[in-house]
């Protein structure tokens, strides 16, 4: 099963001290999906509508940002209810166990390239991998309603057999009905 999580978050800034800024999300203008690879010719595509985010940095200085995000795994949303009930069942995410996913950041690091690499914890179904990803950060810039805002994307993938996510069922042909890779 071929999965992608895709986040792009609009943040918006308070400041906490005259050194930390925290940004609130922006959840009207956040997307928070993924892409699973189905029958190996196509992809299916989804979303989780109800997630939080707190994201801290020290005034001017990305490398320090901070980023944390519950994701409530009840709200998956693949445009298809029996389907977002199979995901939410015990063989795939099982949310009566483990109603949320949770991503902590524990780096970002500047790349070559002038971009960003985020590393952190990532924990589905009470497992927890580490990942690493770049990450398009956006900002600071001042929004039309004179808040600061700040805007980053990112794009990862991971083995769902690593989040104890095992379902293999196979065609006449031996395809795998989903990959393996979630992004």
């Amino acid at each position: 099963m071929k999965s992608a999580f895709q986040l792009l978050g609009i943040l918006i800034c308070t400041q906490l001290t005259a050194q930390t800024v925290q940004y609130q999300l922006d959840v009207g203008h956040t997307y928070l999906g993924f892409d699973v690879e189905r029958f190996m010719v196509g992809e299916v595509s989804g979303r989780f509508n109800d997630f939080t985010a707190e994201i801290s940095m020290q005034e001017g200085d990305l490398s320090s940002l901070q980023a944390e995000v519950i994701i409530q795994v009840n709200s998956i949303d693949s445009n298809n209810d029996t389907r977002d009930g199979h995901l939410k069942g015990e063989l795939w995410l099982h949310a009566e166990a483990h109603p949320e996913i949770h991503f902590k950041s524990t780096a970002i690091d500047s790349t070559e390239d002038g971009g960003y690499q985020m590393t952190g914890e990532f924990t589905i179904r009470g497992i927890t991998q580490t990942v690493s990803f770049p990450v398009e950060l956006l900002g600071p810039f001042r929004d039309p309603t004179q808040q600061v805002a700040l805007g980053f994307q990112a794009d990862f993938s991971i083995n769902r057999h690593d989040y104890g996510i095992a379902f293999d069922r196979k065609m006449e042909n031996d395809v795998p009905f989903i990959g393996e890779e979630v992004k």
